[in-house]
């Protein structure tokens, strides 16, 4: 995408951002991507749901079962899920791969 900001985008700064949720942005992408997002999608929201990451976990847990109790409490703690939640997904998929 070629992009170009108008003239008086010079002002924006890091330090001149005082909105907690674009500073969280900066401390993420950076203060430039940042920058173009505010540009670029002024006014708009944005929503992520928490669905969009399952398909990620779901293929971490398939490619790391390896059926023991040790790997269950490893992938608990990575993916933020439960033990039943493994037994589920393995069972959903059933040898297949989710992506």
């Amino acid at each position: 995408m070629n992009y170009s900001e108008p003239e008086w985008a010079k002002y924006i700064t890091e330090e001149s951002i005082d909105n907690e949720e674009l500073q969280t942005l900066v401390s993420i992408v950076g203060f430039e991507a940042t920058k173009k997002i505010m540009l670029h999608y002024a006014g708009r929201d944005f929503f992520i749901p928490k669905t969009s990451l399952m398909k990620y976990k779901h293929q971490y847990i398939l490619d790391n079962y390896d059926g023991t109790k040790r790997s269950r409490l490893k992938l608990v703690r990575a993916c933020g899920i439960t033990e039943g939640y493994i037994f589920k997904i393995m069972k959903k998929y059933n040898g297949k791969n989710a992506l």
